[in-house]
C-alpha cells in the first residue's frame, strides 16, 4: 500500500544516539515520576524487544482518545513492536505507555498511555493540532514537527491515495512526526526517499534541520487513511479523536 516506486525508502526510526538502555529507562516503580506533558511532535523512546541495550527514538503524531475512552497516541509502526514500553524522551520517564496495536501496511502504531502519567497537549513548540484535515494537494505548503529536526515546512510535490511526498525536513527519530496544514493534522512522517526525476532516482543527503534546502524528500501517510485503517481493525485507537 505504501509502494514508493523506484525510490529507496529509509525508515526514520533509529537506535537512540544516547544509547540509552531500556533496562535503565524502565527500571524502578512507575509511580515515582511526575506526569509528563506530551503531544504531536513530542519525542519518545520505544523499547526494543529484541535488544535490551537499546531503544528506538521516535515522534508522537498526536494524542487523543479512542472509542473506549483510552488515552492513546499515534506514531509510526516501525518504531516498535506490540508490547514495547514507551518513555518520554525529555524527562526519560519510563513506563508511561505501551504499544498496543500496529498496522504493517500503513505503518502506524498505537500507544496506550497511562492517564495518571501523561498530560496530553495540542501544542508542542510551534505546532498546534486542533483537528484532522483532508490530504494535501500538489504545490501546497505543509509543515511537520519532529523530535530530531524540529518544526520545518516545505511544498508537496507528489500525492497518492494513501500517502504524499514533500520537502519538509526529516531525519532519523522523526518517524511519526505530524504533518500539518495550519492547525490540521493531515499526515504522519514514515520515511525518507530518493528524489525521482522521470526514470532517474537521485540520492540526496539527509536533512539536518531548518535552512537545509537540498535534502531527501519525505514520505508521509495520509492521516485519514491511517485512521480508517485503525478503525477497520477495531482495536486500540479505533475512533481516535484529538484530546
Amino acid at each position: 500500500m505504501l509502494s514508493a516506486g523506484r525510490a529507496r525508502v529509509l525508515s526514520w526510526a533509529a537506535v537512540a544516539a544516547t544509547a540509552v538502555s531500556s533496562t535503565l529507562l524502565f527500571a524502578g516503580p512507575a509511580d515515582a515520576a511526575a506526569p509528563v506533558v506530551l503531544g504531536g511532535g513530542s519525542g519518545v523512546y520505544v523499547e526494543d524487544l529484541a535488544d535490551s541495550s537499546s531503544v528506538n527514538d521516535c515522534t508522537i503524531t498526536a494524542i487523543g482518545y479512542d472509542n473506549k475512552n483510552q488515552l492513546v497516541g499515534l506514531t509510526a509502526g516501525h518504531c516498535g513492536e506490540v508490547g514495547a514500553r514507551v518513555a518520554a524522551e525529555y524527562t526519560r520517564s519510563g513506563g508511561i505507555g505501551v504499544i498496543a496495536a500496529k498496522g504493517e501496511e500503513m505503518d502506524w502504531g498505537i500507544i496506550v498511555f497511562n492517564p495518571d502519567r501523561v498530560n496530553p497537549t495540542r501544542r508542542v513548540a510551534q505546532s498546534v493540532i486542533n483537528s484532522v484535515g483532508a490530504p494535501p494537494q500538489i504545490g501546497e505548503n505543509v509543515c511537520k514537527n519532529g523530535r530530531t529536526t524540529g518544526f520545518t515546512c516545505g511544498p508537496v510535490w507528489e500525492t497518492r491515495s494513501t500517502y504524499f511526498r514533500s520537502q519538509v525536513c526529516a531525519n532519523h527519530g522523526d518517524s511519526g512526526a505530524p504533518v500539518l496544514r495550519g492547525d490540521q493534522l493531515i499526515g504522519m512522517v514514515v520515511a525518507g526517499t530518493d528524489f525521482n526525476a522521470g526514470p532517474v532516482s537521485i540520492e540526496l543527503p539527509l536533512c539536518t534541520g531548518g535552512g537545509n534546502l537540498i535534502h531527501e524528500p519525505e514520505l508521509a501517510t495520509n492521516i485519514s487513511s491511517v485512521l480508517a485503517d485503525i478503525d477497520s481493525q477495531g482495536g486500540a485507537g479505533a475512533g481516535f479523536h484529538v484530546a
